[in-house]
């Protein structure tokens, strides 16, 4: 008895034994396929979308490297104010004999006044010469010692600023541009299945059309209709489809992907602002900051530093010339000199049959028509952002209709096929409820997605003073 009962302890030991190992090698199993599988794609948000374009876009970066030309030509005109330094080093090789006096090289002696009387007939003969030589403007071009802000350096200055508000500018165009093709792209994708499901009630629509004419219930052009409306609807099926292959390779393309037919986005689109943005808001900002204006106001600033550097140039200019020379011919007796020479110069602009004061008044003409244009430049982004308000108030009312019909149409729907199990209602009666229903919800998105696309307009006519889209 004992025996038997250890041999069977013995049996279900190893049974439990191979079910633990069974159990160890299942979750490893499905662990080592869970790591072989490759990770699902991430859907790509709007605001991922817009992170990768402002991070790709050549147009962005190429405005970037303009604010960096544009900030080294700032620090070259300022050392062109400053002291200037250059040096030069020259070695001449002769032979022969003098015709005059040279005090450096010993070719014989020389009377007091300055004839050899014993000239001799020397070799190759070298000599090397030293300079350095120091210019510094004390008053040029409205430069006072170069301390002050010259009228060449606040040009430059002011080109910077308004290349930096240009990257400002850019920056809102990539983020509009992104922002439009997410919007019609995903919208599209959206709208796919409502055209598939009215190609399909369009198709029954044309069968049952052709039932009831051969019963004599329906006429040809009945039958015509019917088709035509299910050729409409293959259509919009067509172009949607190839409308979100089109976003998909535009977007693609913009973030610097790979080309793909179906770019892996999210069916999401953002929500409009809530509120909506009052007319007094944005005329305001975009009035105070909007980056058009800021880049004119720089324009306006770099046009007058012009005019002021040619007023200038009709100035006299004052130099501090400085140098100094070494010359030695290396013949072992001393025969080196130095020569050092400093002197003020004084640059008198007297006659030029005119050229610099045409020149003047032709900058003075172009700072006023630069002034002029601030104004212009002010009423034409009132003007954009006005008429795009208009547009999505437009499009708001639009909105609130069909949001109405889409209601009375499901209640139609509903009803129709309620009385459709009833055996009341005829089944064309309700494919054309539903149709409509659809017909009505795809106008409904396709407007919102069109809201959307002008908000983000907005956004960019406000140079992004009111921000939708951060």
């Amino acid at each position: 008895m004992t025996k038997s009962i250890l041999r069977r302890d013995r049996s279900s030991n190893s049974v439990a034994a191979s079910l633990a190992a069974l159990l160890f090698i299942l979750p490893c199993t499905s662990e080592a396929q869970d790591a072989f599988e490759p990770p699902r794609p991430h859907p790509l948000t709007l605001h991922d979308c817009i992170a990768v374009a402002l991070g790709e876009s050549p147009a962005l970066e190429a405005s970037r490297y303009d604010v960096l030309s544009a900030a080294q030509d700032v620090r070259a005109a300022q050392g062109m104010a400053l002291p200037q330094v250059t040096g030069s080093a020259q070695y001449q090789l002769f032979q022969g004999s003098p015709t005059s006096k040279f005090s450096v090289i010993n070719l014989g002696s020389v009377s007091p006044s300055g004839v050899a009387v014993t000239p001799r007939t020397v070799g190759w003969t070298g000599v090397e010469q030293y300079a350095a030589h120091l210019t510094y403007p004390l008053f040029k071009d409205g430069s006072i010692l170069g301390l002050n802000n010259a009228p060449a350096i606040a040009e430059k200055k002011a080109k910077k600023q308004a290349l930096a508000w240009t990257v400002n500018l850019t920056r809102e165009d990539v983020i509009y541009r992104i922002t439009d093709e997410f919007v019609a792209t995903v919208s599209a994708r959206n709208r796919m299945g409502l055209a598939e499901r009215r190609v399909k009630l369009a198709d029954q629509s044309v069968g049952i059309t052709q039932e009831q004419q051969k019963q004599g219930l329906k006429l040809p052009i009945d039958v015509k209709v019917a088709k035509e409306q299910f050729s409409s609807a293959q259509t919009l099926a067509k172009l949607l489809r190839e409308q979100a292959v089109a976003g998909s390779l535009g977007l693609s393309k913009t973030l610097g992907l790979s080309s793909s037919s179906y770019l892996f986005l999210s069916d999401t689109l953002p929500d409009p602002p809530d509120p909506p943005p009052t007319t007094e808001q944005l005329i305001g900002a975009c009035l105070n900051h909007h980056p058009s204006l800021e880049k004119q106001r720089a324009v306006v600033d770099q046009a007058k530093q012009d005019y002021r550097l040619e007023r200038f140039r009709l100035y006299p200019s004052v130099f501090l010339d400085g140098s100094a020379n070494y010359i030695d011919d290396f013949s072992g007796v001393s025969n080196s000199a130095s020569v050092f020479t400093g002197a003020i110069a004084v640059s008198v602009p007297i006659f030029d049959f005119g050229a610099q004061l045409a020149t003047t008044r032709s900058k003075l003409m172009k700072y006023k028509a630069e002034q002029a244009r601030l104004s212009s430049t002010a009423d034409d982004v009132n003007y954009e952002v006005l008429k795009i308000y208009q547009t999505i108030y437009t499009l708001t009312h639009n909105i609130l209709g069909l949001q109405e019909d889409v209601s009375k149409a499901g209640r139609d729907v509903q009803v129709i096929q309620a009385q459709q199990q009833q055996g009341i209602a005829e089944p064309l009666t309700v494919i054309e409820k539903e149709l409509h229903l659809i017909a009505k919800q795809d106008e409904l998105e396709g407007i919102e997605a069109r809201r959307l696309s002008y908000y983000a307009r907005l956004q960019n006519a406000a140079g992004g003073a009111w921000k939708w889209i951060p």
